[in-house]
Order: structure tokens, then C-alpha cells, then sequence
């Protein structure tokens, strides 16, 4: 039975294939796996799962022969972060110190996958703990930008954004702390969403009623977002933010709810801070703008120098979440972790009650900030990032550097607009429109008031329709290459 190259098709035209008969399950598998030894050289995969991913494909195979039903996600083959727990399958953290380490069970998100008849074949890479926006560890080494090998894919969710870029599947989960899932989305000329706080479950998180980190979808074509999230937002009772929706899932399609563009009230934030936004980035906006405006926005800007942000607060809560969940490790295997890992619990260490204490009634006063601006907008539109993809060898603690001039600290300087939705819980969506004159991808950020992932997503679709951003891919990558 031949392999067969379904990079490139939506969701809905793998499980269409699959449950009609037109291809089996286990070509379809095969298809990805052909081109995960192709992406070798980009490194987005941290543990392959081929064998299992075949057994799960005959499973199907066999199923379908006897007539059995399915779920929506029939036959789909997905990959998941190496910070997702996946039962029987290696997890890793991207760490030395769990290198070893097979989950006795799946996280609630992935049993959802599992649950619908996808068939999961891989961890993708991140970043040791998911702790910075770039993704390289010591133990998987760098996971390199598509479209350029000698820059980064962003991070932590990098090995996900690119297994999506290079076809190994429509779907992949990802992460999102400070734009984890975002960020490496627009480095990677991907969709990524990071859904409303509750949306998603994420009961592993050591502490629930702080949480800053979401489990979302990265997709090719933005109508998978939904698909990929209407599969995973089932309720879970250990996830207390979950019981604010109930345990009825996110439905897709679900209602249009009328034009995603026309009379919709946008407010542009071009510079959260006043700082510096690469003229690459800035043509792009400019385009994006000029799209709504023709399809009947109303947009005005804003100086995001007016906007009480409290933008260290979500470093002060990561920072002490970080040390409380990994004091251990850091106090007896610091040889074995990321030196900028070992950093970044160093400074959660130096986090104080009072520290702490302000950080959390600070978190409040971000959300207001942010529901105000709601007040006469539908939707916030920024840059996902100030430039695009730094080089690979960007160091987390060093500046953001370009054209030989330091623009100070790489959050300060390049992700500063990913990070206020994390604390604040509204859903955002990171959006491809075009590249810049190297050939990077660029991505515009568009946020919605909580619960309203289905505008995004619907907004997200006539953009693509408007790019063709859902049929583009690296050079060698094609589909049927």
C-alpha cells in the first residue's frame, strides 16, 4: 500500500478520504512520515512515535471494515508538544533531567484527541520546560525556521509551528505562556490560536486558579483551528477556569454570526510600548489595515503607551510557578538543565511574597485595562512580534539586535504584544500576512473579547481567502513534493 501525500488538505478532507474509503488510514500516516524524514534538517520533532502511529492507523483500517462510526477527527494525524503528557509516549520536557520520562496518562486535551479518532505520531520540540521563545535545548537540540534554516522558528511552541509549516499533519497542540503558541506561528507563516482562559483544559498545571499557560491548535488552514479546538474543550473537573463554560465543547462550524469584517470596530495598537517595529512588519500591517478598511471596518488607532499593560507582572507569576514546580531539579541537577534555564529559576527565586503579592492584584488591573478597550472595539489588531524570526543563535538573555544596532532586551524589544492576553484570558489568534524582503514570514495578531475564538477564527478565513496563506509552503515542501 503506497504513502500518500495529504500535506496541504484541511481536516475535513483527511477524514472525508478516510471515511468514504478513498484512502486508508494507515497511507495517510505514511504519508506524514515520508515527509518527517524530510524535515529532518529542521528538527521539529522530539520523539517519533511511527510504530504506534501505524497501529493506531490499522486500528481505524479495521474499524472502517466492520462499519463502525467515527470521531471528527478521523484518522487525522497530529503532533503535540513535548510538554503535553502523552500516555506511553516519551514526554520529556525537553529536559536532561526528564529524558526518560513515559506518562502513565495523557493530558484531558489529548485524550479529547485521542477520543475523536486522531492519530497522534509525534512530539514536537520546545524549548527545556517551554521557558523561552526560542526553541533549542541540550537535549533536542535547534529547531530551525522553514523558511530560513539560519533563523529561528520562535518558540517554545517551535517544533510544533514547524511540523505544521512542513505538512507533517494538518493539526498540531501546542502551548502559550507569553505567546508560545503565537509567536512561532508568525515566525513560521502558520495560524496559531490561543483560546479564551477556560476554554481549554489544562488540569496538570500545579496551580489552576493562576494559570497563565493555554493549550491551543496550530493549523495550515485556518478553519482547522476550530476543528482542533471543538475536539479538545470538553470540560475537566480539575480544571476549575473549565467549570466557567461547562463541559459543552467549543462547537465548529457552528453559527457564522454574520461578516467577520464589514462593521466590525477595530482599534490598531502598532507599538505596545513605543518601541522599535521592523519596516518589513509595518508594510504588512499597513496591508492588513488597508484589507479591512475595504471590506467595510471601522478602524481607528491607539498609542499603546496609554494602556496600563503591567507587563512584568506575567514574568513575576511564570517566574514563581517555575520555582515552585522546579526547585528540586534546580537545587540537584543544575549542571544537567539550560544554563538559561537555570536563570530563569534564578530569578524566580528572587520573587517575594510581596513581589507576588502585587503582581496578582496587578494581573486585575490588566484585564480592566484590556476590557476598556473592548468598551468601543470588537476586535484589537497588533503585530504578533517587532521583526521577524531573529537568526537560530538569538540567545534569550542577550538584545535583539538589527542591523548591528542592540534594541535592548528580547522580550522588552521583540514580544511584548503576545504577553498582556496570557494574563488577561482573551482569545488571540496569530494570522500569516506575507514576508518580508528576506523571505520571513510575517504574522498580525488580532484579539477578541472572551468566548469569541469563532470571530477569530471566521476573521482568519477571510484573510486567507484575501493571501493564500493556507497554500504556501517552504521551498521543497509542496504539496505532492
Amino acid at each position: 500500500m503506497s504513502a500518500r501525500d495529504f500535506a496541504g488538505r484541511t481536516v475535513a478532507q483527511h477524514v472525508e478520504a478516510f471515511t468514504s474509503g478513498t484512502v486508508s488510514a494507515r497511507d495517510l500516516i505514511e504519508g506524514v512520515l515520508a515527509r518527517v524524514e524530510r524535515a529532518e534538517p529542521f528538527n521539529p520533532i522530539a520523539t517519533l512515535d511511527a510504530e504506534g502511529a501505524r497501529a493506531a492507523a490499522d486500528a481505524l483500517d479495521a474499524r472502517r471494515r466492520r462499519g463502525a462510526g467515527f470521531g471528527a477527527l478521523a484518522a487525522v494525524p497530529v503532533s503535540a508538544k513535548d510538554l503535553i503528557l502523552t500516555k506511553g509516549l516519551r514526554t520529556a520536557f525537553a529536559s536532561l533531567t526528564m529524558k526518560d520520562n513515559v506518562p502513565a496518562v495523557d493530558a484531558d486535551a489529548i485524550g479529547q484527541w485521542r477520543a475523536a479518532d486522531a492519530v497522534l505520531f509525534a512530539k514536537t520540540t520546545t524549548p527545556e520546560f517551554g521557558h523561552k521563545v526560542l526553541t533549542d535545548s541540550r537535549l533536542h537540540g535547534v529547531t530551525r525556521n522553514p523558511w530560513n534554516r539560519a533563523h529561528t522558528s520562535g518558540g517554545s511552541s517551535g517544533g510544533a509551528a514547524v511540523a505544521v509549516a512542513l505538512g507533517l499533519g494538518p493539526i498540531a497542540m501546542s502551548t502559550d505562556g507569553a505567546g508560545s503558541g503565537r509567536i512561532p506561528a508568525a515566525c513560521c507563516g502558520i495560524y496559531g490560536l490561543k483560546a479564551t482562559l477556560g476554554r481549554v483544559p489544562h488540569e496538570v498545571a500545579p496551580d489552576q486558579f493562576g494559570q497563565l499557560t493555554y493549550l491551543g491548535v496550530m493549523a495550515r488552514h485556518p478553519t482547522d483551528l476550530g476543528a482542533g479546538l471543538a475536539s479538545m474543550s470538553r470540560g475537566h473537573r480539575d480544571d476549575p477556569w473549565t467549570a466557567a463554560i461547562g463541559r459543552t465543547p467549543f462547537a465548529w462550524p457552528g453559527e457564522s454570526g454574520g461578516h467577520p469584517i464589514a462593521g466590525k470596530r477595530i482599534t490598531v495598537i502598532r507599538r505596545m510600548t513605543g518601541g522599535y517595529l521592523d519596516p518589513d512588519t509595518e508594510t504588512r500591517l499597513d496591508a492588513a489595515l488597508a484589507f479591512l478598511d475595504k471590506n467595510g471596518a471601522s478602524i481607528k488607532e491607539m498609542d499603546g503607551r496609554d494602556v496600563d499593560w503591567k507587563l512584568d507582572v506575567a514574568r513575576i507569576i511564570l517566574r514563581a510557578n517555575q520555582i515552585e514546580r522546579y526547585a528540586d531539579i534546580r537545587k540537584n541537577r543544575r549542571d544537567d538543565l539550560d544554563p538559561s534555564f537555570a536563570r530563569t529559576l534564578d530569578e524566580g527565586d528572587a520573587v517575594d511574597a510581596v513581589m507576588l503579592r502585587r503582581a496578582l492584584a496587578d494581573r486585575t488591573t490588566a484585564y480592566r485595562s484590556v476590557q476598556r478597550l473592548f468598551a468601543d472595539a470588537d476586535l484589537l489588531l497588533t503585530p504578533v512580534v517587532a521583526t521577524p524570526a531573529p537568526l537560530a543563535s538569538q540567545d534569550q538573555f542577550a538584545p535583539l539586535v538589527v542591523d548591528g544596532k542592540p534594541l535592548g532586551d528580547l522580550r522588552a524589544a521583540w514580544y511584548t504584544y503576545t504577553i498582556p492576553f496570557n494574563m488577561t484570558g482573551h482569545p488571540a489568534i496569530s494570522i500569516p500576512f506575507g514576508r518580508s524582503t528576506a523571505g520571513l514570514p510575517i504574522g498580525i495578531q488580532v484579539v477578541a473579547p472572551w468566548y469569541e475564538e469563532a470571530h477569530l477564527i471566521r476573521l482568519a478565513e477571510a484573510f486567507d481567502a484575501e493571501t493564500g496563506a493556507s497554500a504556501a509552503f517552504p521551498p521543497g515542501f509542496a504539496a505532492g513534493a
